[in-house]
């Protein structure tokens, strides 16, 4: 279950002025200015952008992991302190409620 995210690089100090640049406009809220920046940078920046698609992947990704976690165990949880009775398997977490 690995998930390769497209089209996305690590900042390098090719592009990190316009990225600092970028996050100078948005912290003050010139948000006309960051996107413009964008605009004008666009086939420069596009390698560094998280896309739909990536965050899609990353979205897939969760949601398997949380199958997979949610199958491998399981939580118990009683209202007293009394420890459940039964066989449970490996991974099982056991919640008493206050």
């Amino acid at each position: 279950m690995a998930y390769q995210l497209s089209n996305y690089k690590d900042v390098d100090s090719s592009v990190a002025p316009l990225v600092l640049e970028y996050y100078k406009y948005m912290d003050q809220e010139d948000y006309a200015s960051a996107s413009r920046l964008l605009e004008e940078n666009q086939e420069l920046l596009k390698p560094y952008i998280i896309d739909m698609d990536s965050i899609n992947k990353i979205e897939q990704g969760l949601h398997d992991l949380w199958q997979v976690a949610s199958l491998s165990q399981s939580v118990i949880i009683t209202e007293d302190q009394t420890e459940p009775a039964g066989d449970f398997g490996p991974g099982t977490e056991w919640v008493a409620e206050y």
